[in-house]
């Protein structure tokens, strides 16, 4: 099984969620897309000596390097209540979620790079007779206008990255990318270089900051809808689409076209236009 957990000191882009209304109608997507998904799954937090519910579940596409995430409400908590403000504006992507060996270490850097931090919370959620545990810090809610970003750490990656999952339909191999829309992209850029305390790369009409696995990429809507044929659903700045890297664009278009799921080729890549039951985009590459 691939190693997912950084040493200590990198930061690896971890996953990215879709923030659904509906679990099953977003599931079916994601799975007409060529994706094969987790069980369902109640998350619950551990406070004290008691499990408490967090007030969401979710499935998920295990990949090679990171994952993919479908997250609905199961319950009233305030976690669930961002959840459906989320959902308000739009179903699709609210997620930028980091790894890193110590996510306490990350916790206290993030408030002094200016962040409002939350206290480190211990998550966990049921993988058979035992649990999967992740320690996350998190920022305080609206700190970023794309939806949620934090960091993690992993303490039972066999748990989460089961072998018999890691093999789609449509050959998706890493969670690459996560692509953001900007009217002003220089903001973006600089929260996001503070963050991740990695710096921004300037590339032409777009800016990247690269991580030791995997990166973020930040363009304006113009060059956007030019370039990939991509409009943001939701208002700028904002999430717009997770790069996938997968062994075959031929694989992965039988897929989609299978599935119902509109697609095209653009700039080397082959871009899926998702239903409004999941959000968002899709953009694979090889």
């Amino acid at each position: 099984m691939p190693n997912q957990l950084p040493s200590p000191g990198e930061v690896f882009l971890d996953h990215t969620a879709f923030f659904v209304p509906a679990m099953e109608e977003a599931a079916d997507a994601l799975e007409r897309c060529g994706f094969r998904l987790s069980p369902f799954t109640i998350q619950t937090n551990r406070e004290g000596d008691e499990t408490v519910p967090s007030g969401t579940g979710n499935r998920c596409a295990m990949l090679r390097n990171g994952y993919l995430e479908v997250l609905a409400v199961t319950s009233d908590t305030p976690l669930s209540a961002q959840l459906k403000e989320r959902i308000a504006d739009h179903p699709g992507l609210h997620l930028a979620a980091f790894t890193t060996a110590d996510a306490a270490a990350e916790h206290r850097r993030l408030a002094e790079a200016g962040f409002p931090t939350l206290p480190l919370v211990d998550m966990r959620r049921p993988v058979g007779d035992d649990f999967a545990r992740f320690t996350i810090a998190r920022i305080a809610h609206g700190t970023m206008p794309e939806g949620r970003a934090q960091f993690l750490t992993h303490h039972t990656e066999p748990l989460v990255w089961l072998p018999d999952m890691l093999d789609h339909p449509n050959g998706a191999e890493a969670l690459s990318a996560l692509w953001i829309a900007a009217d002003d992209p220089a903001e973006p850029v600089a929260r996001y270089a503070r963050f991740t305390g990695r710096p921004a790369i300037p590339k032409g009409p777009m800016t990247t900051i690269d991580l030791d696995r995997g990166r973020i990429v930040i363009m304006t809507p113009a060059f956007l809808a030019q370039t990939y044929g991509i409009t943001p659903v939701g208002k700028p700045p904002c999430l717009v689409a997770a790069a996938i890297r997968v062994g075959s664009l031929a694989a992965v278009k039988q897929c989609l076209d299978s599935g119902g799921i509109p697609s095209r080729f653009a700039h080397r890549s082959l871009v899926a236009d998702l239903p409004a039951t999941l959000g968002d985009a899709l953009v694979f590459h090889t």
